[in-house]
């Protein structure tokens, strides 16, 4: 492989134009966000973990954005260990981590950066791409969301989760960040609420090799990038928030080492991201959705018109795997099952004071490339005796 060496001055100008692609990331990146590790996003995070500790401290005014001291959070390492990820909770507890606690209120949230690790085969789970190969050069973020009247943030488990979508994701100064974000660059994350905070873990390809250009991380309101909430000067390659936004549209600065910029690799990852899109491999977001895609979008559309009133409408439940179940003293049921063709799986369940006896309680699902024909959705229904019962449903054919 020829190796391509650039002078700062090249990169800079590199940065400048951008590197505006020929073809930029298919839309069809923006219909889906990331089912990597569903089962371990839709069902690990309803473990409880203890209550955090609040120390409020001072409140200065920079714009329509408020920045404070930071209170005291979950730390990222605590946070990994929630998600059963504990080669990431090392991690998080390393030399190389950066820890930051910078507070940000923005569109009636309060959103704070607690810190981030880059590096190989830093998790547990280590995503493989199209060709079988491990992605082990990864960026993990993690950020606490909260509503800043008080109110909690809604359970994973509640139907009002995600009814206020909000998108997190890396930004490299000198790139356009409606092409170079969350879904073009191998993201991923992982959501778990705790004593009414969300708690995000980002995970996208290691931008370490940016650090003299500045990474920034943005928490915004939608589920895709959103134009309007941010500015970018093409010029001067800054990204700034549009302080006439109606929505969320905080930014921080991620304080990493600028002794990890790498400019020659900064520029082959860009053209190598280009190659992917004018060149898609079968089964990768492409142009031309790949069956992968179209499996994950057909299970997505699926489930997002889902709800409790019409479950029994589009779907039916496995019989073979109800259960009734006893939660323990925290609240907490683990449950089991599997089916005759050979499918299984297991996980735990938290009863939530949002649960109103006899209804539905949509709390996870899983599928295979087959989409819906694999489509398996994990039920409960909170007993007027205090039990509860467990029970698979499959789309109706």
């Amino acid at each position: 492989m020829k190796r391509i060496e650039l002078q700062k001055e090249d990169m800079d100008e590199l940065l400048k134009k951008s590197l505006t692609p020929a073809a930029l990331p298919p839309e069809q990146l923006n219909c889906q966000v990331l089912l990597r590790a569903k089962e371990r996003k839709q069902m690990k995070h309803q473990k409880r973990i203890p209550a955090a500790v609040a120390a409020a401290v001072c409140v200065v005014l920079l714009g329509s954005v408020t920045v404070v001291a930071a209170r005291r959070y979950f730390s990222p390492s605590e946070i990994a260990v929630e998600f059963e990820d504990n080669t990431l909770a090392k991690a998080f507890s390393g030399e190389g981590a950066v820890l930051v606690n910078e507070t940000q209120e923005s569109g009636g949230y309060r959103i704070t950066l607690l810190g981030s690790v880059a590096g190989k085969n830093l998790s547990d789970y280590m995503i493989t791409n199209d060709k079988g190969m491990v992605e082990e050069d990864k960026i993990y973020t993690v950020v606490a969301i909260e509503r800043a009247d008080g109110t909690p943030m809604p359970d994973t488990s509640s139907n009002d989760y995600d009814k206020e979508p909000l998108y997190v994701s890396h930004y490299i100064r000198g790139l356009d960040p409606n092409v170079y974000s969350l879904q073009s660059m191998g993201g991923g994350y992982s959501t778990a609420v705790r004593d009414g905070v969300m708690y995000r873990i980002l995970e996208m390809d290691n931008i370490e090799m940016f650090a003299d250009k500045g990474i920034y991380v943005g928490v915004s309101s939608g589920t895709f990038y959103d134009t309007e909430a941010y500015r970018f000067d093409e010029g001067s390659g800054e990204i700034s928030r549009n302080t006439d936004y109606k929505g969320v549209n905080a930014l921080f600065t991620l304080p990493v080492d600028k002794s990890k910029a790498d400019s020659a690799a900064a520029k082959a990852y860009l053209e190598k991201l280009r190659a992917e899109w004018e060149t898609p491999a079968e089964g990768s977001y492409d142009f031309q959705i790949g069956k992968a895609d179209a499996a994950d979008l057909a299970v997505e559309g699926f489930m997002n018109k889902l709800t409790a009133q019409n479950l029994d409408e589009y779907a039916a439940p496995v019989e073979s795997t109800r259960k009734v179940l006893t939660p323990d003293k925290e609240g907490t049921v683990s449950y089991a099952y599997e089916l005759e063709n050979g499918a299984a799986g297991s996980g735990e369940f938290l009863i939530t004071q949002e649960m109103k006896t006899g209804e539905y309680q949509i709390a996870g699902y899983s599928y295979s490339e087959d989409a819906l024909e694999s489509l398996l959705i994990d039920v409960f229904v909170l007993n007027e005796d205090g039990t509860v019962t467990f029970v698979i449903y499959q789309p109706k054919q």
